[in-house]
């Protein structure tokens, strides 16, 4: 369990006509205060993400004023830098919404503040960036999480929970196909997939929690006008991850295959089905009906739940707030460990390098 501040320390806000007069201590077991940095789009879902579990958001900051109070509207106060934020108003947790590039100057800050972060991917620029933001927080006895929802699905629980109905697991193959980069340069391309990579690496952390992904040998080939695919072992199962900027339409799926069936998981929309390894004529037959029925019945099943939960975009997003605010909270275990923060890092870097290198080869 992490050791909190004292509750002495910027125990209220004092320029904000929303003042908070509990400790830091109590707001972790009560009503979490949070702040989010960076109000465009995912900083809206932040917001929104946060309130719903419960949380109290008492601040936003965002260089556009304008962009900020729309969301914010009367009760949010709203600054347009971390440092005034975090000197005026006292959260428990940032989240981190900025663009990257932003990330590692404002991670030291509330690492300074004694304030944990929540931020979304990537958590910093490089490898070496990412151990020195960790090194300083252990230091500090502060929380750092990157978001990645997508290994927090339900659909992903499911799946790992009953990875033994596959039998002997033979593939592992994911596909992220991102409109990420209309507009860009074609030199840009690596970097929007390198962005895009540690979705489907946390996925694997996750099916594999004892291996470091990073170390495997990996093999990288282009494919396509603008995409990559990595491609490795672990024992005898084949792990697979395509990610293209060109393919359409944009998914994020995943197959999960063995010796006696396969688990077919819609990231993008978060849910999963189990299609029977069994073979004959009549199943081989009827597979296309019983294919369709299963998908239309699952994804109205799942369309509701979101429904229900006002979950509409980011499946995972949820659950990896609310178990990264336990984990603040001294509840549970760190969702996202510092050593697979790292191996994240590590393999980005690696894919980045290689594709520049491939790219100076070319030239």
């Amino acid at each position: 369990m992490p050791k909190l501040p004292s509750p002495e320390a910027k125990s209220a806000y004092e320029e904000s006509s929303v003042r908070s007069t509990r400790s830091r201590s109590d707001r972790l077991t009560d009503k979490i205060d949070v702040a989010v940095v960076g109000t465009g789009l995912m900083g809206r879902w932040h917001v929104q993400t946060a309130q719903r579990i419960g949380a109290r958001v008492v601040a936003l900051a965002d260089p556009s004023a304008g962009r900020a109070l729309a969301l914010a509207g009367t009760d949010i106060p709203v600054f347009d830098e971390i440092g005034h934020l975090l000197e005026t108003v006292n959260p428990a947790v940032v989240h981190l919404c900025s663009p990257s590039g932003t990330h590692g100057t404002i991670i030291r800050e509330c690492i300074a503040h004694g304030v944990h972060v929540l931020a979304e991917k990537p958590l910093a620029t490089n490898a070496e960036e990412t151990r020195i933001l960790c090194d300083l927080a252990r230091e500090a006895q502060v929380q750092l999480c990157p978001v990645h929802q997508y290994a927090f699905q339900k659909s992903l629980d499911r799946v790992i929970e009953n990875q033994s109905r596959i039998g002997d697991m033979e593939l592992v193959d994911m596909s992220f196909f991102s409109a990420g980069a209309a507009g860009l340069p074609v030199d840009q391309y690596p970097q929007v997939v390198g962005d895009i990579l540690p979705h489907p690496v946390a996925i694997a952390q996750r099916i594999w929690p004892d291996r470091d992904i990073a170390e495997l040998d990996w093999q990288v080939v282009p494919i396509g006008s603008a995409g990559w695919q990595l491609t490795s072992c672990i024992g005898s199962t084949t792990l697979r991850i395509t990610l293209s900027l060109a393919a359409r339409p944009t998914e994020a799926h995943m197959f999960m295959s063995g010796d006696k069936g396969s688990w077919d998981i819609d990231l993008f929309h978060g849910y999963t089905r189990f299609r029977e390894g069994t073979a004959n004529r009549r199943t081989k037959a009827l597979r296309p009906f019983g294919d369709a029925l299963s998908m239309f019945g699952h994804a109205s099943v799942n369309l509701a739940s979101r429904l229900v939960q006002r979950e509409l975009a980011y499946p995972g997003l949820r659950a990896l707030t609310e178990a990264f605010y336990a984990s603040v909270a001294g509840q549970q275990p760190t969702p996202i460990t510092c050593e697979q923060m790292i191996s994240v890092a590590v393999l980005r870097d690696d894919f980045l390098m290689h594709t520049a290198e491939s790219g100076k080869a070319e030239g």
